[in-house]
């Protein structure tokens, strides 16, 4: 079983988990913790206490991060790397890449999941361009 761990500056991951819950509904194994003013140390503390927690049906967990070699990604994958789940790690985290991953992860292999979670994301980030559009003049 794949759980998704979603870690942020400040409170961006919890957001994100709240808003694929507002879309979906809850979310088994679907896990949320930002790294706040308290620092790196209390965020670890709290990601291990979280992982002590979590089901032993999971096998692989997926970090999603805000940033590339952010301190909340990197402290992450450093914690989960000495468990015995199979472990990656994507950033820039976007709804569409998060709906992909929550919402398909159910039988599908670790790595394809992955790869459709890129391919959402990245066709979601578009210039919306509405300069052919009339625009009505206001009076």
């Amino acid at each position: 079983m794949i759980g998704i761990l979603l870690v942020s500056h400040a409170r961006l991951a919890h957001g994100m988990k709240t808003a694929i819950e507002f879309v979906a509904g809850e979310q088994e194994n679907l896990f949320s913790l930002g790294l706040e003013e308290a620092g790196v140390a209390s965020f670890r503390t709290e990601l291990e206490k979280m992982i002590a927690g979590i089901s032993e049906e999971i096998t692989q967990m997926l970090i999603v991060c805000d940033i590339p070699a952010g301190s909340p990604g990197t402290t992450a994958y450093e914690v989960l790397a000495q468990t015995n789940l199979e472990v990656e790690m994507v950033s820039g985290m976007n709804l569409a890449m998060l709906l992909e991953l929550v919402l398909m992860r159910e039988g599908k292999e670790f790595q394809q999941l992955l790869t459709d979670g890129f391919k959402a994301g990245k066709e979601s980030i578009d210039r919306m361009d509405f300069s052919d559009e009339e625009v009505e003049e206001a009076f």
